[in-house]
């Protein structure tokens, strides 16, 4: 091997100003900064309703001692292939759940985000980028996954993500003795990796890409910097070992193999096509908004990495932002891992950038309390904003602070009433409620829920929502007995009753509707396990979709139907006095009724 004169010390050059760092302001950014990644990270459960299926996935698997690989939540895809790859995920929030309910999810969702920004920021401290400029960085980061700040499994890749960066970047450029006995946690860490979320598989490529460039130095040092130790022969072995272990762990699950070609064949589904997530993030199809634009900024801040590495000839820099760089332009579910991974890379380019500004009044800028002071004031005043919701409002963005379910978005209420009245069978459900369902109903299944099991339930689905030729057939042939819609924003868009199977149940004498808020109705099938929740609860007259659509009808019923339709006013009074739709309806029924 060519030899070469290099440090004997592993380090690397400190890019922050020759200007003494104020501790206790730096110390009082982080800290409030770490306030707003608690705040902006806490809010309700809503959006979809993944969560719930996790949930009963979890509860599943603690009562039956074992992980399915057969659908056991769907009535129609019951016994089709299903592999809950994200199982671990499912019992450690089941167990949260246990403990402190939803809550304590929310709670364990807020501090995981603060653990992960304090481990980049540690890792930023440690490789001598400015606090400043950390938290400026950072801040953009918060700002980029602001979609991917919810309850769910991924939030573990993102801490595995922090963890192994930190090992290896350690490793690489502060301490080699001291974070040579630490990478042996790296195997531990994909193994619990590889049974919570398939970001294991980018966990496997930043790994994948540091042996590699690794070796390549190892077998070519004089082609490199100077300034970094290259690994010695026992170095690059204990590299390999822990590397081929990690990978053997991959296959350390309940379901060997099987789990990643089911989650393989799983993306080739043509619904993906038509999901946000999955789209070209450079693709004309999607417009996320501010989160895609800074995604893009981050990406082609690359070119100060790619600078960084050419100059100070670090293989490890430059590879890893091609690799990533590649790796996101797939699907816009990628560009926050790739946000989040990044973001060190950058930092430390661009410290080493403005490290080679020679103006000190330059440097006193990023470095001086007083810009910390303003960097701070900032943070505070959107922290400020977050729980009344205007800084949300500001950026036309839904996001309800605080902690539960957003009963806004979902229609708990009609869950109680189900609850209340034993409301079981085999339902027609909307796509955003199947998890609602499996989880507040053990044992009863769903027609469809956001895990998408395969193209053909979500084409009969599709079909039957929108009342596609032949949809009445269908509903017969599955023995659909109940049927449950929703849109949280129907009073918005009311219109789109019209073309969903709302409008058909509504004027079908075959279907009674039973309950209705301002984003969900229930229909249960005229058969006799019904009749006596529909005798108490049936809505004849005061039926909100005849009273948008047809006035008149609606006017003639309650005008001959007084009476009953008084009891079932009041009885709607008595559940959701607030309601809009109710407003609505009740301001038009109590004229027709005083008039007379």
């Amino acid at each position: 091997m060519p030899k070469r004169k290099v440090s004997s010390k592993t380090s690397v050059k400190n890019y922050s100003v020759l200007i003494p760092e104020n501790k206790y302001a730096e110390f009082a950014l982080l800290f409030i900064f770490l306030v707003l990644v608690f705040l902006a990270s806490s809010y309700k459960i809503t959006g979809d309703d993944d969560l719930f299926w996790h949930l009963a996935t979890g509860r599943y698997i603690v009562n039956s001692g074992s992980v399915p690989d057969k659908d056991v939540f769907g009535h129609i895809t019951s016994g089709q292939e299903w592999i809950p790859f994200e199982w671990g995920w499912d019992v450690l929030t089941f167990g949260l759940y246990n403990l402190g309910g939803y809550n304590a999810i929310l709670i364990f969702r807020s501090l995981s985000f603060c653990f992960i920004f304090f481990v980049l920021y540690f890792l930023m401290k440690k490789l001598k980028v400015p606090p400043l400029l950390s938290i400026f960085l950072l801040f953009v980061l918060l700002i980029s996954i602001m979609d991917r700040l919810s309850p769910r499994p991924h939030i573990l890749t993102y801490i595995y993500f922090a963890l192994l960066l930190y090992l290896l970047l350690n490793f690489k450029y502060v301490n080699r003795e001291l974070f040579k006995k630490r990478l042996y946690f790296i195997p531990l860490i994909f193994l619990f990796w590889a049974n919570s979320h398939m970001g294991v598989l980018a966990g496997g490529l930043i790994l994948f890409v540091f042996t590699i460039t690794e070796t390549i130095i190892y077998f070519k040092p004089v082609s490199f910097s100077n300034e970094i130790k290259p690994l010695n022969n026992s170095e690059i072995k204990i590299l390999w070992i822990i590397s081929v272990i990690s990978a053997l762990m991959l296959l350390v699950n309940p379901h060997f193999i099987n789990t990643y070609l089911y989650a393989y064949n799983h993306t080739k589904m043509k619904l993906l096509e038509s999901v946000n997530e999955w789209q070209n993030p450079f693709g004309s199809k999607i417009d996320l908004g501010f989160t895609l634009k800074l995604y893009k900024v981050l990406l082609f801040s690359g070119v100060f990495v790619l600078y960084y590495a050419f100059k100070k000839k670090d293989l490890y820099f430059a590879l890893t932002f091609i690799a990533f760089a590649v790796y996101s332009v797939r699907a816009v579910r990628f560009t926050v891992d790739y946000n989040i991974i990044m973001i060190v890379f950058i930092a430390v380019s661009i410290a080493y950038i403005l490290s080679r500004i020679k103006n000190i009044n330059i440097k006193k800028i990023y470095s001086g309390v007083a810009s910390k002071a303003v960097l701070g004031l900032f943070i505070l005043y959107i922290i400020s904003q977050i729980p009344s919701g205007k800084i949300y409002e500001q950026l036309q963005y839904y996001r309800p602070f605080g902690w539960g379910i957003d009963r806004s978005f979902f229609p708990m209420d009609l869950i109680e009433f189900m609850k209340q009245n034993n409301i079981k069978g085999i339902p027609f459900n909307h796509f955003g409620t199947g998890g609602l369902l499996v989880w507040n109903f053990p044992g009863e299944k769903n027609f469809i829920d956001s895990r998408n099991l395969n193209d053909e339930i979500f084409n009969e689905y599709n079909s039957i929502l929108t009342m596609k030729r032949g949809f009445e057939n269908k509903l017969l042939e599955r023995n659909i007995d109940y049927i449950l819609y929703l849109d949280p924003d129907l009073i918005r868009r009311p219109n789109d009753l019209k073309g969903v199977i709302v409008s058909y149940l509504s004027s079908n004498p075959d279907w009674k509707l039973v309950y209705w808020d301002d984003r969900s109705f229930l229909f249960l099938k005229n058969i006799p396990k019904f009749s006596e929740i529909i005798s108490k609860y049936e809505y004849k007259y005061f039926n909100p979709y005849t009273a948008i659509f047809n006035k008149s009808l609606f006017e003639t019923n309650v005008l001959k139907n007084k009476q009953d339709a008084e009891k079932e006013i009041k009885r709607k009074q008595d559940t959701e006095p607030g309601g809009y739709l109710f407003q609505f309806m009740n301001q038009s029924a109590s004229k027709i009724i005083n008039d007379q």
